[in-house]
């Protein structure tokens, strides 16, 4: 068993990270929470902005090297990629795509995972993955699944979706707000801010992180927000987020 905390964030794009849920990451790993983050994609189909302007060829370098600045900021020491191309993880075969993130959780053995909704995931390419990394969270904990792993069954004790400001209203409307964690981030904003920075590709388009910091902007307010994956029923008092935001 490991002795150190562990979560497992798998998202679709390199910056997911930092718009969704930078400062909560920041903040686990302030306070010593190993953190993973499986990365489906590099960011192949996103912006080409900067001084040269990257061509399609080389954009995926350019983010790959951008979203390790933004793990530097943000305390997160492992990264992996899926190696699927932008904006086609629909695509792929679900089964496979489950099966190799089984296989991440099986090594990893994290208390938690966070991914993207299926339905509030807002792009394809974060419904698909949060699709697909639900699936490998029920089934990683059942031996008979993925059988020929080298790593052994391991169930994840919690499931949370990241909530895009873009859904909250519409979230809050259909289902309240029994199923939300909020983590507050006041204390790593600032990082948070740092690690969008280091994705300056994608980031320049958003002119208030490169002057004074608009509070109105709905991705650097001092909260983020969780959808609990698990039946309200099953949450307990040992529920990774409470413990962070009791340690906080």
């Amino acid at each position: 068993m490991q002795s150190q905390q562990r979560l497992l964030v798998v998202l679709a794009h390199p910056d997911d990270e930092s718009f969704l849920c930078g400062g909560t990451i920041a903040k686990m790993s302030e306070q010593g929470v190993h953190i993973t983050l499986l990365c489906a994609t590099k960011g192949e189909m996103g912006r080409r902005m900067g001084n040269p302007i990257f061509t399609r060829e080389a954009l995926p370098g350019l983010r790959v090297k951008e979203l390790k600045n933004a793990c530097e900021e943000l305390g997160i020491s492992d990264l992996r990629f899926l190696n699927v191309r932008d904006k086609t993880i629909e695509f792929e075969s679900f089964d496979l795509l489950a099966e190799r993130i089984v296989k991440v959780i099986r090594e990893v053995q994290p208390e938690a995972l966070v991914t993207f909704h299926k339905k509030y995931g807002g792009h394809p390419d974060h419904c698909a993955i949060g699709r697909a990394a639900e699936f490998a969270f029920l089934k990683s904990g059942d031996p008979d699944f993925y059988p020929d792993s080298v790593f052994p069954a391991f169930k994840v004790h919690s499931l949370y979706f990241v909530l895009w400001h873009a859904f909250y209203d519409e979230w809050f409307k259909e289902n309240g707000l029994s199923c939300i964690a909020e983590v507050d981030i006041a204390g790593t904003l600032q990082k948070k801010i740092r690690a969008l920075r280091s994705h300056r590709s994608q980031t320049l388009a958003v002119p208030e992180l490169w002057g004074n910091q608009n509070p109105s902007l709905p991705f650097l307010k001092e909260s983020e927000y969780f959808i609990k994956g698990n039946s309200p029923t099953n949450i307990e008092e040992t529920d990774f987020f409470q413990t962070i935001e009791r340690m906080g």
